[in-house]
């Protein structure tokens, strides 16, 4: 069963947002759909269009991306983040976008999934038909995004990927955060302030505990807003930047 858009509060309907990758429907109404994964995968693959990457494939299970590394060998392949967060044997990269930062991609397709926000795009991908278009938003590109958005006529759906099925606060507060930009209510530094804030307390803390890469990875990447212009929209089982000429 699709879901009905009747609400109108801002900065986002309620009707409009899918609090979780476990609750995205069977059956989607027809739209345009935002997935958000603030940490990590939202951020890391506008990096990897901003460091030159054709398009970013995304795999249906992990463990795909050497296969498709074969059937294109010029292309670099992400896989689970490792021991210490140094990345798997066989893999070019991870899901961190500043590990990305010094893998050559200067025009090569890569390839990656992830266990929230990767599989919650190939999960719409596979529930939707020609009338769902997919776009990956995070703090990084809200405002590119929501510019792009605003020139369609399509309703614009949220899914703020969350985590091991459950809502995460800080995917919530980046789907909201791009709402703002896109109804027309742009964020203000308060607001700023505030969706740092939630994004700093739902993992901050968890990530001192882990190499310095995590932290790295949130305080100079993930919450860098409005940084960059890359739009990722997926076609076919593919994501590329669709900002040229915006």
């Amino acid at each position: 069963m699709g879901i009905h858009a009747t609400s109108t509060t801002e900065p986002i309907p309620v009707d409009q947002m899918i609090p979780a990758r476990s609750q995205i429907p069977t059956d989607p109404d027809p739209g345009n759909y935002v997935v958000v994964d603030v940490t990590q995968f939202s951020t890391t693959v506008p990096e990897l269009f901003a460091n030159g990457a054709k398009y970013v494939h995304i795999t249906e299970n992990r463990g795909e991306e050497p296969e498709f590394q074969q059937e294109h060998p010029e292309a670099k392949i992400g896989g689970g983040s490792g021991p210490e967060y140094r990345g798997e044997p066989g893999y070019d990269f991870f899901n961190s976008p500043s590990f990305v930062q010094d893998i050559p991609l200067d025009g090569r397709p890569t390839a990656m999934t992830s266990t929230n926000g990767g599989n919650a795009v190939t999960d719409l991908r596979l529930a939707g038909d020609d009338t769902v278009t997919v776009y990956v938003g995070g703090l990084t590109n809200s405002a590119a995004l929501a510019e792009h958005l605003r020139k369609q006529t399509e309703p614009t759906y949220f899914v703020a990927a969350g985590s091991d099925g459950n809502p995460s606060p800080e995917d919530i507060a980046g789907a909201m955060y791009i709402a703002r930009h896109l109804y027309g209510d742009p964020p203000t530094d308060h607001h700023r302030t505030i969706y740092r804030e939630i994004v700093e307390y739902s993992k901050g803390a968890k990530y001192e505990h882990k190499p310095q890469i995590k932290q790295t990875d949130l305080y100079e990447y993930a919450l860098n807003f409005d940084s960059r212009n890359v739009i990722p929209k997926l076609e076919g089982q593919k994501l590329y930047d669709v900002s040229e000429g915006e």
